[in-house]
């Protein structure tokens, strides 16, 4: 079907008037009535944010179109629908921008890089929408198609290569909604380790990326032979000037494969602590206690030295240090320190608290307590305080002395008598 203006007299008729108010009617309808009310149902029923804000915006287009349709197979029957059509074309023209900008947003969690790309996606639909109803995209098309070179022994039209690259990016975007899949809905719900859920998603990903580059090479006849010299080039490149890329990439999945950090470890690096939340191909996220996230590059994982408190074991150990009074009882003060740390929920009770002698100091006797909790990504300074809150009121109550260096001045009159 021919989507080509025609002369502006064809449209200057009564038809053309009728054409024109059963557009804004089918228009009207689509926004106020039919999409107003699947917006509301899919606010209700869609979880997330993404997902509801892309569907609402896709639903008037899409109710247009077919609202557009109806109308112009009724209206067929009694003269030619230029309007409707031309309507009908840029509904459709809408529609394609807002589903690709959707997908795009739900495929990369709106990652700001993608994201400015989203404007390249639009402004190239519309110029093709615009070269096509005014007849200039097949002439386009045939010059792009006469502009050829070889690659090796083969030769290639420009044409061929703007489609393969259009073929290239479909299929990368069908292989992320795959990998999407596999990630949320089958890996999620599998008992695998963290770790190993990680690299088979990351594996998983590479591979159907391939696949989806392969295939659509393949499927406009171009030889793969060529990737060949392209591979040659990316090596070359490799080596000069991505070797800190390539070596924080390989370092991703040593770690994943050795289990040495796993997804929830409690870590310190370079003075930076916190739980591990994200293990990618390039960086780890280390969310610190305070809510701030640190990007470490998985080289540092592997060149420096690492403290991880939750290796092997969990439980985390807590110091508390507690001086008295010599003239205070030391077997009173270590069941009152004994029980303010029982007392609160997050410490274990295997292994129990323990309280230490660990010296006599200048101003008093020099008292240790330690516990252990399983949760060390909580942090332990507002734990801490709780437990030497309880330490300190109940030493008020029982009179236990908490020492403090204090001075005797003594002063000297030193005025000659007169």
């Amino acid at each position: 079907m021919n989507f080509q203006l025609s002369s502006f007299d064809d449209y200057l008729n009564f038809y053309s008037l009728i054409e024109l108010l059963i557009l804004l009617a089918s228009i009207l309808i689509s926004y106020y009535f039919v999409a107003d009310n699947l917006k509301k149902f899919v606010s209700n029923k869609a979880k997330s944010k993404i997902l509801k804000d892309g569907l609402t915006r896709i639903l008037f287009p899409l109710c247009a179109v077919v609202i557009i349709g109806i109308a112009q197979t009724i209206t067929s029957l009694f003269f030619y629908q230029g309007l409707l059509l031309l309507g009908q074309k840029i509904l459709i023209a809408l529609l394609i921008i807002r589903a690709s900008v959707y997908l795009v947003r739900y495929l990369t969690n709106q990652n700001s890089i993608i994201r400015s790309f989203e404007s390249i996606i639009s402004i190239t639909i519309w110029i093709l929408f615009l070269l096509q109803i005014s007849g200039i995209l097949p002439q386009i098309i045939d010059a792009l198609e006469d502009i050829t070179f070889k690659i090796g022994a083969q030769k290639l039209s420009l044409l061929l290569m703007i489609q393969a690259i259009f073929a290239i990016f479909l299929a990368i975007l069908i292989a992320m909604t795959i990998c999407r899949f596999f990630e949320n809905k089958l890996l999620k719900k599998s008992q695998l380790d963290p770790n190993a859920r990680v690299m088979i998603g990351k594996v998983f990903r590479i591979f159907l990326y391939f696949i989806a580059v392969v295939v659509s090479l393949s499927s406009f006849g171009i030889n793969l032979t060529f990737l060949s010299v392209l591979g040659g080039a990316f090596g070359v490149g490799l080596a000069f000037g991505l070797q800190n890329i390539a070596s924080n990439y390989i370092t991703g999945f040593i770690i994943l494969m050795d289990k040495s950090i796993h997804i929830g470890d409690v870590l310190t690096i370079d003075g930076h602590y916190g739980i591990v939340t994200l293990i990618r191909s390039r960086y780890t996220v280390l969310k610190k206690l305070d809510g701030v996230e640190v990007i470490i590059p998985n080289e540092k994982l592997m060149s420096q030295n690492i403290i991880n408190h939750s290796l092997s074991d969990r439980k985390a150990r807590i110091v508390a240090d507690v001086q008295i009074g010599y003239n205070s009882s030391v077997d009173q003060a270590f069941e009152i320190m004994l029980d303010a740390a029982k007392k609160e929920k997050r410490v274990l009770k295997d292994p129990s608290p323990k309280v230490y002698l660990m010296g006599f100091g200048e101003s008093g006797i020099d008292l240790k307590m330690t516990f252990y909790i399983e949760d060390p990504e909580e942090g332990s300074w507002e734990l801490r305080s709780n437990v030497y809150r309880k330490i300190w009121r109940k030493f008020k109550e029982e009179g236990i002395e908490i020492p403090y260096p204090y001075r005797n001045i003594e002063i000297i009159n030193n005025k000659e008598e007169k």
